[in-house]
C-alpha cells in the first residue's frame, strides 16, 4: 500500500497480505499519524475504495451514495475522494510501483528479506533513502496537510460500523452474532444501535451517544435464551344485551299512553 504526495512525489509504503479495507485504513491512518490530514485521496475503483451496491435506508434518508468503509472513514475525516477512471489517470503512482518494482525488490533480495515484518522495518530505512533522491520541492513551501483535530478518536474511525436493531428481548445480531445487553431499559425496544468492530476483534456498541455493555451468546446458550411470547388479543362475541328492571323501557307502559292521546283529542 503506497501513497504519493501530488505536490513532491514524497512516497510513504507498507507491506500487507492483500488490499482490502483493513490494509487501506491501517495504512491511511499511520500516513495522517505521521504527515497529517490530506485535502484529498485519489485512487482507483477497487472494491475496498467504491462500491457497486444500491443505497441502504439510512444512506437514502440522509441523501447520500453508497460508500463503503473507507470511503466512510474519509468522509468522517473530512478528506475528500476522487476516483480515477483509468489507470493511466493515476500514472504518478503507477509508475512508481513500476520503480519500486525493480529497485526495492533487487535491494531487499541484497539485504536478504523473507517475512513481512522484516520488510517493513526495511522500509523505514530505504523510503527516505528514496525520497531524497527522488522527491522535489514543491512549487508552493505551503503544507496543506491539516492536524488532526482533538475531537477526533480514530479508533471509532478506522474500524467497520453498522446500524442494527435491538429486538425486543434486547438482543442485537451482527454478521450471524447475537449479543445481549447488559442492565438494558425498556426505551431501548425497537431502537436502532450503532455497532463498531474494531480489526483486533473488539465490538462496541454506542446507543444515543453512550456506550452499552453487550455480551455474546453463543453455542448451548442460545437455546437457554428465554422467547418472547406473542400476546394475542381475543375479540370476544357481544352476548345479547337484557335491560334491568330499572330501565326506562321497562317502566313504559303503552296502554296509558295511549289513552292520555285519546283524551287529548
Amino acid at each position: 500500500m503506497s501513497y504519493v504526495d501530488d505536490a513532491t512525489g514524497h512516497v510513504f509504503g507498507r507491506f500487507y497480505d492483500y488490499e482490502g479495507v483493513w490494509p487501506a485504513m491501517d495504512s491511511f491512518r499511520r500516513y495522517i499519524l505521521r504527515y497529517g490530514l490530506p485535502l484529498s485521496i485519489y485512487f482507483d475503483k477497487h472494491s475496498t475504495y467504491k462500491t457497486s451496491r444500491q443505497p441502504d435506508t439510512e444512506e437514502l434518508l440522509c441523501g447520500e451514495r453508497a460508500k463503503t468503509q473507507f470511503e466512510r472513514a474519509l468522509w468522517e475525516l473530512e478528506v475528500n475522494v476522487i476516483h480515477a477512471h483509468s489507470p493511466q489517470a493515476k500514472g504518478r503512482i503507477e509508475r512508481t510501483f513500476g520503480t519500486l518494482q525493480d529497485r526495492l525488490v533487487k535491494e531487499m533480495r541484497l539485504a536478504s528479506i523473507s517475512s513481512k515484518e522484516e520488510a517493513n522495518r526495511f522500509l523505514e530505512r530505504y523510503l527516505p533513502l528514496y525520497n531524497k533522491r527522488f522527491a522535489k520541492e514543491a512549487v508552493k513551501p505551503s503544507d496543506f496537510h491539516k492536524p488532526i483535530p482533538k475531537r477526533m478518536r480514530l479508533e471509532e474511525i478506522f474500524c467497520l460500523k453498522g446500524i442494527r436493531m435491538i429486538n425486543n428481548g434486547y438482543i442485537i445480531k451482527w454478521k450471524g452474532r447475537m449479543f445481549t445487553i447488559e442492565k438494558p431499559s425498556i426505551g431501548m425496544r425497537r431502537q436502532k444501535v450503532e455497532i463498531m468492530e474494531h480489526f483486533d476483534g473488539k465490538i462496541d456498541f454506542r446507543f444515543n451517544g453512550r456506550y452499552l455493555k453487550a455480551r455474546e451468546v453463543t453455542g448451548a446458550k442460545k437455546e437457554e435464551m428465554p422467547k418472547i411470547k406473542a400476546v394475542v388479543m381475543l375479540k370476544r362475541k357481544k352476548g345479547k344485551y337484557i335491560p334491568p328492571t330499572t330501565h326506562p323501557w321497562r317502566r313504559w307502559n303503552p296502554s296509558l299512553h295511549h289513552n292520555c292521546y285519546l283524551e287529548r283529542i
